[in-house]
């Protein structure tokens, strides 16, 4: 009894550690973890809910974008429609102005011709107070350049008419229309259209000059 205990091989306190035993060798492994300082990196896990309050954001952002835009398009746009009143009064301008009848405006320069049937021959008679020379031809000049035939030039100092004028036989409708038409024509006729007195030398339409027409 005494001989085997002492033959049997005692465990010591301080001797190395059984390699069969598990425990021994997870210390083991975990005491070497600690030894080399290496840490373990654990992803960090991922918020569901803060994804939805930053799609959130950047759609209120590009809403406040496109109402910006909208802002500035219709601040610089200063063109204003035409109303429907503004249109309306165009519309009936445009329509009074297309039913205006035309009014077509002669002056005396584009008539130079009486409105008679006939240019009736014309008797120029030179009247002046000193019987100016050549003043008859050039008055029966003056009125044959105008469309009146000349038909007799003459000297008359009997009795002194006052302006130069047309004379036309009393009653004939046709020599006092000829003589207004005349005085029209020529304004330098300015004694008008008169009948003939008795005395004046000539017949028919016959026109006096005094002078004060010299052309």
């Amino acid at each position: 009894m005494g001989r085997h205990s002492a033959d049997g091989p005692s465990a010591a306190s301080g001797g190395p550690p059984n390699r069969g035993d598990p425990s021994s060798d997870l210390s083991s492994d975990r005491s070497s973890d600690y030894e080399t300082g290496e840490q373990v990196i654990v992803p960090p896990s991922q918020n569901p809910g803060m994804r939805r309050r930053v799609a959130v954001a950047v759609g209120v952002a590009m809403l406040g974008v496109i109402l910006l835009v909208f802002g500035l398009i219709s601040l610089l746009s200063t063109d204003d429609p035409p109303t429907a009143s503004s249109q309306t009064s165009s519309s009936a301008a445009e329509t009074v102005a297309t039913t205006q009848p035309t009014v077509v405006t002669t002056t005396a320069a584009t008539s130079t011709r009486p409105p008679v049937p006939a240019f009736l021959p014309v008797t120029v008679l030179n009247n002046s107070p000193d019987l100016e020379a050549g003043l008859a031809t050039r008055v029966a000049a003056a009125l044959e350049a105008g469309g009146w035939p000349i038909a007799d030039l003459a000297n008359y100092d009997r009795t002194q008419v006052e302006a130069t004028t047309a004379f036309f036989t009393p009653g004939n409708a046709a020599e006092q229309a000829a003589a207004q038409a005349l005085s029209v024509q020529f304004p330098e006729i300015s004694g008008g259209a008169v009948p003939r007195f008795d005395g004046l030398d000539g017949a028919g339409l016959t026109v006096v000059a005094v002078g004060d027409w010299d052309p």
